[in-house]
C-alpha cells in the first residue's frame, strides 16, 4: 500500500481571501491593523444577533472553513494508506471534534478558552509531519490501527506540552519570533509543493494504468487551480472567502461531467457518525513527538496572530493583561483540543484565520454565532453523506487544488519574513536555516556511508527539513537575545 510523503493550510485560505492577513503577525499587535477595525459592528461580542442574522452569519463562518477542516484529515488518511472505512472516520471526527473545540474555545472556562468569536478546527499545519512520521514507523509491523494510534498518542503528548507552554505565552514570544514562524512556514511550503507534484503524477500512472484519459486528470488540475485564483482575485469579498470551496466545486462538477467522480466505499458507511472513545489503540514514540513539537509551535504563534486579530475586530484589548489573559486562554485551549483529538481518533486542531475576515465582511463578533457554528459542523460529522463527498474528490482536483494551497504556503512564509524592520538579517537567516535543514537532512545518508548509524530518533529528526529549520531558527533567535 502506498504511503505518501506529505510533510500547513488554514494560513492559505486566509491569505487567498484576504490580502493583508492577520496570520502575519505574531505580535502583541497585527501588522495589518489599518485594515481590520470594530468600529462598524453591528454586533459586538456579546451581543445576541435575531435567529437570521445569526444563521447567515454562522453559515458564512462555516463556508469559510469546512472544506479545510475535511481536506486535512482526507490529506492524512491518504498519506497514510488507510482503508475507505477509516478514512471516513477520521474525518467525520475531524468535524465533530472542530465542533466540540470550537465551542470550548468560545466559552471560556477557567484558564482554557479564549471567550472570543475564534473558530477552531483540524489543521493544515501537521499534515506533513504526521504523513512522514507515518512513513517512518511503516516497516515496523504496525497495523494501520496501531499506527494510527502511536501518532495520536504521541501528538496528545505533544499537545500537553503546549498546554503548558501557552501559559508562558508572553515569554515565549520573544524567542518564537515572526522570523521563527516564517521559516517554519517556508520549509513547510517548499517540502509540500514536491510531495503534492509526485502526488499528482502518482494519480497521472494511476489513470493511465486503468486506462483512463490522463488529459481528464490535468484539465481537472487546471480547472480547480484556475478557478481558486479567479475567485481570490475578484473585488466581491464574499467570493473571495469562498475561493476554496468555490475551485473544489467546479473540479466536482468537471468530473461529474466527464465521468471521472471516484466513488466512495459504502461499505460499514453508516446512517449516523458518532466519535468513539479512543477507536485506536493509543501508543507513543519518541521520535514522533520530538517531530511534532516544533509544528506545535508553529500553531501557537499562529493562533497568536489570530487571536490578536479577532481581538481588534471585537473591539477587545490588544494588549496589557487582559489581552494576554485571552491568549493564554485560547493557545492553551488549542493544546486541550488536540487533546482530546487524540482520544476520539482526529488529528490536532488550531484557530483559523480566515474567520477574521468573516467577522470583517458581517460586522459581527458576536460568540453567540460561534455556537452555531460549533453545532454545524458537529452535524455535517455526523452526516455520513457529507464524508463520502469528500472521500469522491478526483485526484486531480484534489492535488491540485492543495498543491495551489501549498505554493502558497511558501509565499506567506517569505512574506512574513519581508514584514521584519531589519529585512536582510531576517532574509539571510531564512536562507542559512533552510540550506541547513536541508543540509542535515542528508547527514544520515552520509554516515551511513562511511559506517556510522545514527540513533533512530535523531536520524528521523534530520530527515525532517521543517523540524531542523525550525530548531536552527529558535537556536538563532535564542543566541541574538543572550548577546
Amino acid at each position: 500500500m502506498r504511503r505518501w510523503r506529505l510533510p500547513s493550510f488554514e494560513v492559505i485560505s486566509a491569505v487567498l481571501s484576504q490580502p493583508n492577513s492577520p496570520q502575519a503577525s505574531t505580535q502583541a499587535a497585527p501588522t495589518t491593523a489599518d485594515t481590520l477595525t470594530a468600529d462598524t459592528l453591528l454586533f459586538g461580542l456579546h451581543d445576541k444577533p435575531p435567529l437570521p442574522q445569526t444563521a447567515l452569519a454562522a453559515l458564512a463562518h462555516l463556508l469559510a472553513i469546512v472544506a479545510g477542516i475535511a481536506t486535512a484529515p482526507l490529506l492524512i488518511a491518504l498519506g497514510l494508506g488507510l482503508d475507505g472505512a477509516t478514512t471516513a472516520y477520521v474525518i467525520s471526527s475531524a468535524l465533530i471534534v472542530s465542533g466540540v473545540a470550537t465551542f470550548i474555545q468560545i466559552n471560556r472556562v477557567g484558564l482554557i478558552g479564549s471567550g472570543l468569536l475564534s473558530i477552531q478546527g483540524t489543521s493544515f499545519t501537521f499534515i506533513g509531519a504526521i504523513t512522514f512520521a507515518g512513513a517512518a514507523l511503516a516497516d515496523r509491523g504496525l497495523t494501520d490501527g496501531e499506527l494510527v494510534g502511536v501518532l495520536l498518542g504521541s501528538s496528545a503528548v505533544g499537545a500537553l506540552l503546549t498546554v503548558v507552554a501557552g501559559y508562558y505565552i508572553q515569554s515565549l514570544s520573544r524567542i518564537i519570533t515572526q522570523n521563527v514562524t516564517g521559516i517554519a512556514i517556508f520549509l513547510l511550503g517548499l517540502t509540500l509543493v514536491g510531495a503534492a507534484w509526485n502526488n499528482l503524477l502518482f494519480t497521472v500512472e494511476q489513470t493511465q494504468a486503468t486506462g483512463g484519459s490522463v488529459l481528464q486528470v490535468w484539465l481537472q488540475a487546471g480547472l480547480v487551480i484556475a478557478v481558486i485564483v479567479a475567485c481570490s482575485w475578484q473585488s466581491n469579498p464574499w467570493i473571495r472567502l469562498a475561493s476554496i470551496s468555490l475551485g473544489l466545486v467546479a473540479g466536482m462538477v468537471f468530473a461529474w461531467v466527464t465521468g471521472s467522480i471516484v466513488s466512495a466505499p459504502s461499505e460499514g458507511v453508516l446512517h449516523f457518525q458518532f466519535v468513539k472513545p479512543m477507536p485506536f489503540p493509543l501508543g507513543f514514540d519518541l521520535g514522533v513527538c520530538l517531530l511534532l513539537v516544533p509544528i506545535y509551535f508553529v500553531t501557537m504563534t499562529e493562533s497568536l496572530g489570530d487571536l490578536t486579530a479577532t481581538s481588534l475586530l471585537s473591539g477587545c484589548e490588544t494588549s496589557g493583561p487582559k489581552y494576554w489573559e485571552r491568549v493564554r486562554g485560547g493557545v492553551m485551549a488549542g493544546g486541550v483540543n488536540s487533546v482530546l483529538a487524540a482520544l476520539v481518533g482526529s488529528f490536532p486542531s488550531t484557530t483559523f484565520s480566515q474567520n477574521n475576515g468573516v467577522i470583517q465582511l458581517t460586522g459581527v463578533a458576536s460568540r453567540y454565532v460561534g455556537l452555531f457554528v460549533a453545532g454545524m459542523l458537529v452535524l455535517l460529522g455526523a452526516w455520513p453523506v457529507f464524508t463520502s463527498l469528500f472521500q469522491s474528490i478526483p485526484g486531480g482536483v484534489l492535488h491540485g487544488a492543495t498543491g495551489l494551497l501549498f505554493a502558497m504556503i511558501a509565499l506567506v512564509g517569505i512574506r512574513l519574513i519581508n514584514l521584519q524592520p531589519d529585512k536582510n538579517r531576517a532574509r539571510v537567516m531564512l536562507v542559512v536555516c533552510t540550506v541547513g535543514a536541508f543540509v542535515l537532512g542528508y547527514l544520515p545518508e552520509a554516515l551511513n556511508a562511511t559506517g556510522v548509524t545514527l540513533p533512530t530518533y535523531a536520524a528521523m529528526l534530520l530527515n525532517f527539513p521543517v523540524a531542523t529549520g525550525t530548531l536552527l531558527a529558535v537556536i538563532w533567535e535564542t543566541v541574538r537575545l543572550a548577546r
